[in-house]
């Protein structure tokens, strides 16, 4: 595992689970910025060993600062983060790259609370994803879901001004315009015009299909 930055870190996608992190992840990766860091590299490279002590000094500890130098242990080789759990630590991840741009993903409170309904808060998770979402949601998820999204949201939002940082709020309906313009990037002509539309909620489904089906057969 690296210990150092071997890229520069270019984009944090700060925005929260279900909505868009994969997709604008796909976009980004299209645009030449790759490889970009998702939830999914937690579960493929088993970086849950990295982020569990950081959440816990995070949450438990505030006292204990987060370095750059924890981050790069397992982010040195990615040029950009979006979804959870980075995005738990926008502030920090801020501190880190002081260079990186800012996206927030966003989408209205109440299709983001049912997605979440529908999907996430109902999967079998791991032991990781257990604390994560305790951390995140706390004991009533359901309940004061929508308050934590927004509060969440506006934690970005402040914490971007307080370092006079700029940010881009964004949608997956909006498109390429915005994206590269804030990026300061053309977006390639064999791209075409059509943004990437991608549902990591099915390719969880899809990973723990193939988790359990290799269990069976190892039995």
């Amino acid at each position: 595992m690296t210990i150092t930055r071997t890229i520069p870190m270019q984009v944090l996608c700060l925005g929260m689970c279900r909505t868009g992190t994969q997709s604008l992840a796909d976009a980004l990766i299209l645009l030449g910025i790759t490889p970009v860091y998702h939830m999914r590299e937690v579960r493929k490279n088993g970086h849950e060993k990295y982020w569990l002590p950081l959440l816990e000094a995070k949450y438990s500890d505030p006292s204990r600062p987060i370095s750059r130098a924890q981050f790069d242990e397992f982010l040195g080789d990615f040029a950009g983060v979006t979804d959870i759990p980075a995005a738990v630590f926008a502030s920090e991840l801020m501190d880190a790259y002081p260079c990186a741009k800012i996206i927030l993903t966003t989408r209205s409170e109440e299709s983001w609370f049912e997605s979440m309904k529908s999907t996430l808060w109902h999967a079998k998770n791991s032991p990781f994803g257990e604390t994560l979402g305790k951390y995140i949601w706390g004991e009533d998820r359901e309940g004061e879901g929508k308050i934590r999204f927004s509060r969440h949201n506006e934690m970005v939002r402040n914490a971007a001004k307080e370092r006079g940082r700029e940010i881009l709020e964004f949608e997956v309906k909006d498109g390429w315009g915005p994206l590269c313009g804030f990026l300061g990037v053309e977006k390639p002509q064999e791209v075409g015009d059509g943004f990437p539309r991608s549902d990591d909620w099915a390719e969880y489904k899809k990973e723990a299909l193939m988790k359990m089906q290799g269990e069976k057969a190892g039995k």
